[in-house]
């Protein structure tokens, strides 16, 4: 690894792999200023990616032990979610000598060699004046929560990580919107995808169908929304950010069980609130007053869409939520079929509302409705079967009266992590649409 750049509006990260130079670049709204501290560790986030198949970091800088012990944790974290959610479990992008026979936890829990020198942590202390970033994607979680944060009177920057792909598709409708009508709104455009794709293909274990075919889900790539919250530091920094808020819905956490005898989060570590926790202990190790959380674990995306479209309507009609947006006429499509529309389908259907607003063409919500009952969404199941329960006026699903009601749980949903600032004010709007609070009891929400 080469030491990282920094130059006004622009940052740029450069990496020898195999003898070849891959970089990445950042650019942002007006030139900013970042700690080399924080510019070298961004530098090895995105490397946490392929921790599974690196033998060996190399860096021409020092790192703090701070950082040092973060990107270890990390990286051994996301092994096992390589190793079993993809190599085990998604063994059609590897080749076949490279799945594992005999599978292991020590084998699971690797970490490459880091080669790099420490220094001391000289960052200055970082205190924040209460403001909040969101992380947007225009999908329903930041909306949403967009939505919730200004109602109670949050001082609220969106920001949005403009990939040199077609992802900008799904995002450019809320981002257009929200650029000409809120003036907090930022944004960072990155090559990272570039990135991406250039160190798949020296991955050896993948296998050609990976590095060609079309795919609603990365073949490696797991360490995604990290990259996108790292690199939005210089904004957190320069605007006096105190919370960073994720849009992280409810997930069950009695599917989160070990497999292959490892322990893993389902390829949706950085979406967790273990996350979350291990993100505010390291910030605050370094001295930075940033929180992460989000106000939306305790509900499904079920509940998510009753109040995105029944209260904040203008937002709701930006949704895109799909692997695949198009552009037809000048209006930007979901795609109808990939496993992101049929979640957004079902929830939107079993919420009794015309996925039409959101720019669903006729046939494909015709489709939905006579096949939803066969489709496989990536959905917790209690979920999945409630929401046909309610489409189908229980002929079909079971009824899981949970499914609509607050989540408190101490690992997996604590409504404690949300800022005191502004928690009762999101609660309280959560019980509007919910059905009263549930917990966890010998296996079964009560």
């Amino acid at each position: 690894m080469l030491e990282p750049e920094h130059r006004n509006d622009l940052i740029s990260l450069k990496y020898l792999v195999d003898g070849e130079e891959v970089s990445i670049a950042f650019k942002y709204d007006f030139p900013i200023s970042i700690d080399r501290q924080d510019i070298r560790l961004l530098s090895l986030i995105p490397l946490v990616n392929y921790s599974l198949f690196t033998e060996q970091i190399d860096a021409d800088f020092p790192i703090t032990q701070q950082d040092y012990d973060f990107i270890k944790q990390m990286m051994i974290i996301n092994s096992r979610e390589i190793y079993v959610n993809k190599l085990l479990k998604r063994g059609e992008f590897y080749r076949d000598e490279y799945i594992p026979v005999s599978p292991n936890v020590e084998e699971a829990s690797y970490s490459p060699l880091m080669n790099i020198g420490l220094e001391q942590n000289s960052r200055n202390a970082y205190k924040s004046d209460g403001s909040v970033a969101i992380m947007s994607s225009g999908g329903k979680d930041s909306l949403l929560t967009y939505g919730i944060m200004k109602e109670v009177g949050a001082n609220v920057y969106p920001i949005f990580i403009n990939e040199s792909g077609g992802h900008w598709k799904t995002a450019s409708v809320a981002y257009d919107h929200f650029q000409a009508n809120h003036q907090n709104t930022l944004r960072i455009w990155t090559t990272i995808d570039r990135f991406y794709r250039k160190m798949n293909s020296k991955v050896k274990a993948l296998n050609d169908k990976a590095l060609t075919m079309w795919s609603d889900t990365y073949p490696v790539q797991l360490f995604i929304f990290p990259v996108y919250l790292f690199s939005s530091l210089p904004y957190y920094t320069r605007f006096g950010i105190s919370g960073v808020m994720k849009g992280d819905e409810f997930d069950d956490p009695r599917g989160f069980l070990p497999e292959f005898g490892v322990n893993h989060y389902y390829a949706i570590y950085d979406q967790t609130q273990t996350f979350d926790i291990a993100l505010n202990n390291y910030f605050k190790s370094i001295g930075y007053d940033i929180r992460f959380y989000s106000a939306l674990r305790n509900i499904t995306g079920l509940v998510e869409e009753k109040i995105l479209f029944n209260r904040y309507p203008e937002l709701a009609r930006l949704q895109r939520s799909c692997h695949s947006c198009h552009d037809e006429g000048g209006q930007i499509i979901p795609c109808g079929r990939c496993t992101k529309c049929d979640g957004i389908l079902l929830f939107l259907t079993a919420n009794s509302i015309d996925p039409k607003m959101i720019n669903y063409k006729e046939q494909d919500v015709l489709d939905f409705a006579k096949t939803y009952l066969e489709r496989k969404f990536r959905l917790d199941e209690d979920e999945r079967e409630h929401c046909k329960f309610l489409i189908s006026k229980g002929t079909d699903g079971k009824c899981k009266e949970h499914v609509e009601k607050i989540h408190e749980d101490p690992v997996f949903s604590d409504s404690r992590l949300i800022d005191e600032v502004w928690r009762e004010k999101i609660m309280g709007i959560l019980r509007e649409y919910t059905n009263g609070t549930t917990h966890l009891e010998n296996g079964l929400w009560v």
